[in-house]
């Protein structure tokens, strides 16, 4: 664009003002406005087109078009920069907005040598004048000295580069005629990046050009800003390149230090494909997988997904993906005694896998859960007389070790009550051959039977779970509502049935040709139940043989015990995912080698909110690494998971084009896909 150049006068000044006293004001300013001429020349209509209508300047600001910016020159460096130096310049709060430019242009080595040689010797000339005179001083040269020594002899025995760097930090703001700097100074000076910032005053429309498109360095030309480093520190500096993870697959959210896309499949994982979801309450964890479940869906339709929910936090997904809603309690049975044939291919791939210890172990663990919690009296001594029935209700149904045999109907609890009449009749024909064997296993069934009978009679609180299984993955979207069961039983009833279902679900995914993916959302209700993670833990070793991904969402706090046990679960998934947590955290970089910067990051994560549009978290992936990860929804997406509840909205067509995505959206993942099955 061609340019006139006016003077401009400050709101304060006045035309009589002094050309002394304009030089002073901070308000005088210099702005540069479009002539009226013609554009002829190409270079010039193409100009016309990127620029802005006009330019205004001040002593320490500069405005383009309707934004006022002021740029920053980064002054001093560390002595010794370490990687990620500017980790926290690219994504904290203070300067997400923040434009940084380095300039960097490579030195001759042997002029350099030279150089550093002439410099040597006049520091040698200065420390032994110093030191002779007895000065304090000498102890400072003697320390560049040995700085300047350290670095010829880099430079000289290796293969070590030097460089001129310089550094810009642009703040732009659309309201204010002064942008404030303040955060992204402060940031700039704290730890890991000590860099020392300053405002360069009458020459910010240079320092801007550094910054921009342009790339030209011409402040360096006027005030030589360049500072000489090794190659080393110049590598310290550059995440740009760092981060990146594109495959097949969805996006999970974008690596909050470039804002390049995180794309993968949960299913190409090589050590498994669970996933586990930590976080406080509120910090996003539930959207961010509703995003991934509605992405997934959009990826590949041969998925099947599962959703077990006790506070009916997905239920606009099971909506939006036209699923089936199974909710749970009354009188829809669900038998935990419930075992599933093992695909023929399964055995013979992994020799060691024993489906008939892991269902005993299974059904014991529910039992224990059910004596604890329910009938508030532990198994304790009882579990063997009990492992005993279990194992007899089995036989009598033809299921043994084999693993033919596993396709028999499986025995429920009613059976296992019957067995137990029948040991207390007469144990000798179990085995008992001994008057003390006899009446101990009498004394056990005894006790036993007064838990059991009065909650699975029929008409029992726990009736269901004394049925066959009514319920079959026969639906592409199937969502487990425990909303109802949450609400009318207790926490410890809650937990129960939600082993159940986890079981019931774990089941049919080996009988089934598709990919699952099964989401366990408030997994605290499992994890706090010592009882039960073995059971899990077996789970999630064993799911990528039936090409199962079990996804486990917790929070942290008191409901969430970090037990040992819960660390082996969340370490043998291929995937985690960390939000925003406090007094956790630390022992999250306990269970994860999370570094100190991982730490800091999960601690200040932001949930996802209005004004931002986004949430954050750390994405931890096997033989990947660690991702600081900014999660964002697309308009389109926001308004299919809110609104999917109106059966009239296009939203709900699987062909309906994606809106383009709002700033304002609230919330926290980006991606212009968004749901596949019409409802």
């Amino acid at each position: 664009m061609n340019f006139e150049f006016l003077p401009f006068v400050g709101k304060n000044s006045s035309t009589e003002e002094t050309a002394e006293e304009s030089e002073q004001s901070s308000e005088l300013a210099v702005a540069y406005r479009p002539t009226d001429q013609p554009l002829n020349d190409p270079a010039d209509i193409h100009q016309s087109i990127l620029g802005p209508d006009a330019i205004e300047r001040t002593a320490t600001a500069v405005r383009t078009g309707d934004n006022w910016a002021r740029t920053l020159w980064v002054a001093e460096f560390p002595d010794a920069p370490r990687d990620g130096i500017f980790e926290t310049l690219y994504s904290t709060a203070e300067t997400r907005e923040t434009d940084i430019s380095l300039h960097i242009d490579p030195r001759d080595t042997a002029s350099t040598l030279n150089s550093l040689e002439n410099r040597i010797e006049d520091l040698e000339a200065d420390a032994e004048y110093l030191s002779e005179k007895r000065r304090a001083g000498a102890r400072g040269i003697q320390k560049d000295l040995a700085d300047h020594q350290e670095l010829y002899d880099v430079l000289r025995n290796t293969p070590m580069k030097a460089f001129d760097v310089s550094m810009y930090l642009t703040v732009r703001d659309e309201n204010e005629d002064v942008p404030d700097v303040d955060g992204v100074v402060s940031t700039a000076r704290r730890a890991p990046a000590n860099l020392t910032p300053v405002t360069p005053r009458w020459a910010q429309m240079d320092a801007l050009t550094a910054t921009s498109p342009v790339g030209v360095d011409q402040l360096n030309q006027q005030l030589d800003t360049k500072t000489p480093m090794l190659s080393a520190a110049v590598g310290a500096m550059f995440p740009f390149v760092a981060g990146a993870l594109a495959e097949p697959g969805i996006e999970y959210g974008t690596y909050a230090l470039n804002e390049s896309p995180l794309i993968l499949d949960r299913f190409s994982r090589e050590t498994g494909y669970c996933m586990m979801v930590i976080g406080k309450l509120g910090a996003g964890k539930s959207f961010s997988t509703k995003l991934q479940l509605v992405r997934r869906a959009m990826y590949d339709e041969d998925t099947m997904l599962v959703m077990l929910d006790p506070l009916e936090g997905f239920a606009t997904v099971n909506e939006a993906l036209g699923g089936e809603r199974v909710t749970v309690g009354g009188s829809r049975g669900f038998n935990p005694l419930e075992l599933q044939p093992t695909p023929r291919e399964v055995l013979d791939a992994v020799p060691d896998i024993d489906p008939w210890s892991e269902q005993i172990a299974w059904v014991l663990t529910f039992f224990e859960t059910f004596f604890t919690h329910v009938a508030s009296s532990p198994l304790d001594d009882r579990k063997q007389t009990l492992r005993r029935a279990v194992q007899e209700a089995y036989e009598r149904q033809g299921i043994t070790q084999d693993p033919q045999t596993h396709g028999n109907p499986s025995p429920t609890v009613r059976d296992v009550i019957v067995v137990l009449e029948d040991l207390l009749e007469d144990p000798s024909a179990f085995g008992y051959v001994t008057d003390g064997e006899r009446e101990r296993v009498r004394e056990d069934v005894q006790s036993l039977l007064i838990d059991l009978r009065p909650s699975f009679r029929e008409g029992g609180d726990l009736a269901n779970l004394a049925r066959p299984t009514e319920f079959d993955l026969d639906n592409d979207v199937i969502y487990l509502d425990l909303h109802q069961e949450e609400g009318t039983r207790g926490r410890t009833e809650t937990s129960l049935m939600m082993q159940v279902l986890f079981n019931a679900v774990y089941e049919r995914a080996k009988q089934t040709d598709k990919r699952v993916v099964f989401v366990i959302d408030e997994a605290h209700y499992l994890m706090s139940d010592s009882t039960s993670l073995g059971f899990l833990e077996t789970a999630v070793r064993h799911s990528r043989h039936y090409d199962l991904s079990l996804q486990f969402i917790t929070q942290t706090g008191g409901e969430f015990s970090l037990t040992p046990e819960a660390r082996t679960i969340a370490n043998l998934c291929s995937m985690r995912l960390i939000h925003r947590v406090d007094e956790a955290a630390e022992q999250l970089a306990k269970w994860f080698g999370l570094s100190e910067r991982e730490v800091n990051w999960v601690r200040s994560a932001k949930a996802g909110n209005d004004e931002d549009g986004y949430s954050e978290g750390l994405l931890g992936i096997d033989e990947e690494g660690w991702f600081p990860l900014r999660v964002r929804a697309s308009e389109y997406e926001v308004d299919v998971l809110s609104n999917a509840s109106r059966k009239d909205s296009d939203a709900l067509s699987r062909t309906t084009e994606p809106r383009p995505a709002s700033p304002e959206s609230p919330v926290e993942t980006d991606s212009d896909s968004a749901t596949r099955r019409a409802s």
